[in-house]
């Protein structure tokens, strides 16, 4: 209809979150097609795309083929494929071989990771994560503390739980979004277990916020994008003000010695909006 935005108002954006789901057995079975990566395990990654994905595989310009490879993910939604590549550039065009495309994209420093849809003719809706290397978020080492090739394994692991929890809030909620409660959830699953807890002051580096300001100048502009431009620092404001509950509630759980699953459902059953009316009552 004219004159109708496209945008989301913050609330409805902050207004979104989960169902609980009843979920007796986990991990859940694997989806079909896990089995057509089998043998991945057992074969060199490129020699494998090469022959089972597309072998246009072999004409992207691979700057460390010897840091490739595959394997697979156990998660709470059953296994899934991982394809590590060694650095952004390789990163890029491996999201492209699986994508079906013939050139890479320009994708940020801040992006090492996605739970994809695969759109090649040979895996046409396969799920498999793509993980590439570096600081989580671009992130400095010394923005936390650590050392740099401490902090290079240690966001390795957190991309990794990032993404198996992207997975499994797909299987057991029914949808994954790029939204902010959906991030959340992931990289706060991911922090427990690369930096042994969910902390508030860290969240704010991976997202590119300050305390007390409207504006982002990091990943959580990107899941941003369907708000209308003149609501998002609502947004930004609101998730600034919810990340120190969060980390509470976390660490409670955590004590509690919660389960993946139940640390899972208490994150994305809450909307942000709720976390911030409770706050504020």
């Amino acid at each position: 209809m004219e004159g109708t935005s496209l945008f989301l108002t913050a609330e409805s954006y902050l207004s979104r979150h989960y169902q609980a789901e009843n979920v007796e057995i986990l991990p859940l079975a694997d989806e079909s097609f896990v089995s057509f990566w089998a043998e991945t395990e057992r074969n060199d990654a490129l020699d494998f795309l090469a022959e089972n994905v597309s072998d246009a595989v072999l004409r992207f310009p691979f700057k460390n083929t010897a840091a490739l490879r595959i394997f697979f993910a156990e998660t709470l939604g059953g296994r899934l494929p991982v394809i590590v590549t060694g650095n952004h550039e390789d990163f890029c065009c491996m999201e492209a071989v699986l994508n079906g495309r013939d050139k890479a994209s320009d994708i940020p420093l801040t992006v090492n990771a996605f739970t994809m849809q695969a759109r090649a003719a040979n895996i046409y809706r396969h799920r498999v994560i793509l993980l590439g290397s570096g600081p989580y978020s671009n992130i400095p080492a010394s923005r936390l503390g650590l050392e740099e090739a401490d902090w290079v394994e240690r966001s390795y692991h957190l991309r990794l739980v990032h993404e198996c929890t992207h997975y499994e809030t797909l299987r057991l909620f029914g949808a994954m979004r790029n939204h902010a409660l959906d991030e959340i959830a992931a990289d706060a699953l991911g922090q427990i277990a690369a930096l042994g807890s969910f902390s508030a002051a860290r969240q704010r580096l991976f997202f590119g916020l300050v305390p007390g300001k409207d504006s982002c100048t990091g990943r959580l502009a990107f899941y941003c994008r369907g708000v209308d431009p003149k609501e998002r620092p609502v947004v930004y404001r609101a998730v600034n003000a919810v990340l120190e509950n969060i980390e509470q509630e976390t660490a409670c759980l955590s004590a509690q010695k919660k389960q993946k699953c139940d640390i899972l459902e208490s994150l994305l059953c809450v909307s942000i909006l709720e976390r911030l009316q409770r706050l504020q009552s």
